[in-house]
Order: C-alpha cells, then structure tokens, then sequence
C-alpha cells in the first residue's frame, strides 16, 4: 500500500492533537477519580459519625463485654467497622474482633486517623488495615463519655468498589483509544489518497533531482501540490542543463589535467587532498584513495607540505624544489597558486631530472674542457717565455722548445675537433639522410685507425663478425663511434692485452660490442659512460 510510503510521523501529524487529548483525559480520570471516590467515602463516614458519636458516648458507661458485643452488632448491621480507641491508643471495642482477640490487638495511637482526631478533633485516611489487610477509608471523631474519659470513635468502610471503578476506568479508557485509533485510520487513508500519495511522489521526484536525475513528476489535481509539481518540473529542466554543463566542464578539466605531463596536486583550506592527477600518482608512487589526506601523509616530503602550507597561510603562489629517492632518484621543480574563493592551493610537480642532469653533465664539461686546456696552454706559454728569454739563441734548444710547442697545438687542435665533433652531434639540425651501412667494413676502417696507437701500447685488436645485414644509417658517425670505443679500450688496457670487436645479427638488428682486457670502468662511472 502507499499507505507505508510516508513515515507515520508524517501521515498522523494532524491527528496528533486529538490523540493527546484522548490519552491526557484517559490518564486524568484514571488518576483523579479513584482520588475523588476514597476523598467521598471518607466524607460519607465523618458525616455518618457526627450522627453516632452521641449515641456510642451514652453507651460508653456499659461494661467492657456488652460493649464489646454492641458494636459488633451495630458493625454486622451497618456493614461498617466499629472501632472504640482510648486516648492512650488502647483499643476499648471493635467490631471486626471478638472479645479474646481484643486483647491481642495493636496499640492504635499511631493510626493517622486516630492522631489527627486527638489533635484536632476528626480525622480522614485511605490505606491498607495492618489488622485485616484490606484497604479502608478511615474516619474518627473524638468524643467525651459521661465519666470524662477522651475518647475516639473510628468507622471503617472496605473499598471493595475502588477496584471494580478501576476497571471500568480502563475499559472505557482502552474504548476511548480504540475508537481514536479507528478514527485516526480512517482520516489516514482518507489524507493518504487526498494528500500523501501525491506528496509522495513530489518528494520522490525531488529526490531524483537533488540525486541528479531530472525526471519529471506527474501534477496532482490539488492546486497547491499541482503548483510544487510545476515549480519541480521547471527546476528538474534547469538543472538539466546546468548539470549537462558541469558534466561537460569536469570531463574538460579531467582531461587536461590526464593529458598534463606535470603531476597536479589540489588541496582545500583545510590542506587536505582534494584531486590528483595520474601525473602527480606515477611521480610519487601514489596508490589507493588520497582525497581527504593531510598533504604530509600522502607524500613523505616535508619540503612539498610545508610549500603547501606557506601558500594557504601566505595566500600567494610559493616555489620550490624536492629530491626523491623512490622509486627512483629525481628532482622535482615545484610550483604553487592560492585559490581564490573558498581557499585552498593548487600544486605543480614538474620533474626535472633531466635538465638538472644536462646541466651537471654542462658544468662537469666545462670544469674537464678547462683543465684539457690550461695544461697545454700553459706548457706552450713556458716554452715561449723560455724562448723569448733567450734560448733563440741556442738552436738545439730552440728545435727541441719548437717542437714541444707544435706537440701542444696538435694536442689543442685534437681538443678543439673533439668539441666540433660534440657541437655538431648535438646540433637541433634536420637529420642526414640515411643509407644502407656496412657495419663489418666500418668496423674494419675504424681498427685501421687505432692500429698504430695499439702497436704502441702493444694491444692485439681482433674483430668477430657474423652473416650481419646492412642497416640504414650514418657510416661515419658510426665509424667515429667505434674508434672512440677502440681508443679508450687501448688506453686503458695492459700490455699484451686484447680489444674485441663483436657484429652479431640480433632480431632484425646489429648487436655491436666493444671487449676489452683492460683496467674496466668503475661502478661509480657506468651511468656517466655515454656523457661527453
């Protein structure tokens, strides 16, 4: 049933102030009538005594027996119990005893009825007997017997009835809740097809907007539910659009931020992660959820939090560099914005291992190309001075200094070709054409080269060739590239030792190895082998 659609706080909300006012006049009556029925029969007796108080003062003077036998005679007449309390609170007659019992009873003086009579002449109680155990409106009326003696006379009526009206009181009370529970069904359903079921599927369809799907809801025939279905409809197509539009914006932005090769971090106010993109994941090894994570717990950088942190403090873009070890060492350029509004950063990590190493290897080369140039530079500066100070004039001198002199600008001139040589290579120039390389002859051509330098150092070069095909290339760089090889094996190999030039076809390509008996490279240098 659409019954059960709407919570039933909602549905019984008009009904609730009648329900109250049922269950507040149930619980009135069931707590203030049987107050009033003890509060009626206690008056009852106190009336009851003004009228048979004289009558038990005459009697008084009889003896303690007939005394004792009358009341209980008047008692089993009027259905009441008699009882006769001296004012020490010694029970004088009662009714509801025999003679032998009478001894036996209570001293009565701590009855309340009894205490408020001595006091102030009568007094009223309901409660239950100490002596029969039945519940009593107690009455009592002091009085003064003809010998003088003070005197209280009590009545006592069982409450048989207080019962008998506390289930009426209940029946009618669980009638009244009865017939309020039918009524109030009733007015459910009837609310339920008139209001509720049309109210229900206005909220179900604003449901769906607010969850970003706008359907529309059918218009009910009451005017006012008719006019929010046509205000809902109206929104469901605005913020159709608007939602095509942020859809349309985030993919937008979700592709340029995958397409950036920089990695970008967001962080909000707080300097908790809000986005990331692939980049910044792949930079730091970043796995699982990061959105809602301190910038420190997400990347173990000190150096990026405490950016983050001057920019959202500073509110102004911050820069900065970082190192990180894993999974491989690299130097990373960081740059930072405030964002306007709600607050918050935005975070650029731009690896730069690259252009750090290119300058090392820069820096690196112009401290080795100076120090290749002041030795020369300095020995032809000696000879010279040597020279001019006079040894002209000793020509054996002179031809030994001239000689040494031309050594050192062919060693120059070696330097200066080694730097054309590095110049041209790492030109930004259209590349030559290629064609189809003799690997084995080039191979062949770059030993002729180095021969002489191997006689001198007495190193053995051999060449290992197999069926190798042509390849496209540039035979003279590749030949300037064997040679370069072949000459460090020579230079740093042992006398007798051996070079070993390898070709072996391998997928399609040429394998070129270079072996050598010599010294070998330290560990320190393998990265360093192809710098210039």
């Amino acid at each position: 049933m659409r019954l059960l659609g709407l919570p039933p706080k909602l549905r019984l909300a008009p009904l609730w102030p009648a329900l109250a006012a049922v269950v507040v006049a149930s619980a009135f009556l069931w707590s203030i009538l049987p107050t009033l029925f003890e509060r009626s029969s206690a008056d009852q007796l106190l009336d009851t005594l003004r009228l048979f108080a004289p009558v038990v003062a005459g009697r008084t003077a009889s003896p303690p027996a007939e005394l004792q036998r009358w009341v209980r005679q008047v008692g089993a007449e009027s259905g009441l119990r008699v009882t006769l309390v001296q004012e020490d609170g010694r029970v004088v007659a009662d009714s509801a005893r025999t003679a032998a019992e009478l001894a036996a009873m209570e001293n009565h003086a701590g009855r309340p009825e009894v205490r408020q009579a001595l006091a102030q002449g009568q007094g009223t109680s309901v409660r239950q007997s100490a002596t029969t155990g039945q519940v009593y409106a107690y009455a009592a009326h002091r009085l003064t017997d003809p010998q003088g003696r003070v005197l209280v006379l009590r009545l006592a009526q069982p409450l048989e009835q207080l019962g008998v009206l506390r289930s009426r009181l209940a029946a009618a009370l669980a009638l009244s809740v009865l017939a309020a529970g039918i009524a109030i069904l009733l007015t459910s359903l009837w609310l339920d097809r008139r209001l509720f079921q049309p109210l229900l599927g206005l909220i179900a369809g604003a449901g769906n907007l607010a969850a970003g799907r706008s359907q529309r809801v059918e218009v009910p025939d009451e005017e006012e539910l008719a006019a929010l279905a046509l205000s809902l409809n109206r929104l469901a197509e605005t913020a159709e659009a608007q939602f095509a539009a942020v859809r349309a914006e985030r993919d937008h932005l979700k592709a340029i931020l995958a397409s950036m090769a920089e990695g970008v971090l967001v962080v909000g106010a707080d300097g908790r992660a809000r986005l990331v993109n692939q980049a910044f994941r792949q930079i730091f090894d970043l796995h699982g959820e990061v959105t809602g994570r301190p910038v420190l717990e997400i990347v173990r950088q000190p150096g990026l939090a405490r950016l983050v942190e001057d920019t959202l403090r500073l509110g102004e873009g911050q820069t900065g560099s970082i190192e990180i070890q894993a999974p491989e060492r690299r130097t990373l350029l960081l740059a930072s914005a405030a964002l306007s509004g709600e607050g918050g950063a935005v975070v650029v990590a731009r690896d730069t291992t690259e252009l750090t190493r290119v300058a090392d290897m820069r820096r690196d080369f112009v401290a080795n190309v100076s120090h290749e140039l002041k030795t020369p530079l300095a020995a032809i500066r000696g000879y010279a001075e040597t020279l001019r100070d006079g040894a002209l004039e000793e020509p054996p001198t002179a031809r030994r200094f001239t000689d040494r002199i031309l050594i050192q600008c062919r060693r120059l001139q070696a330097l200066l070709d080694d730097l054309l040589t590095l110049s041209r290579l790492e030109a930004v120039a259209d590349p030559q054409e290629r064609e189809p390389v003799d690997l084995p002859a080039v191979a062949r051509r770059a030993l002729a080269l180095v021969t002489a330098a191997a006689r001198e150092k007495r190193v053995r070069l051999e060449i290992e060739e197999k069926a190798v095909p042509r390849i496209p290339g540039e035979a003279d760089a590749l030949e300037r590239m064997l040679v370069n090889l072949v000459d460090n094996a020579i230079k740093y190999n042992r006398p007798e030792g051996r070079v070993t030039v390898r070709l072996a076809p391998e997928g399609g390509q040429v394998l070129v190895e270079v072996a050598d008996t010599g010294i070998g490279i330290p560990p320190e240098s393998l990265s360093r082998i192809f710098e210039r």
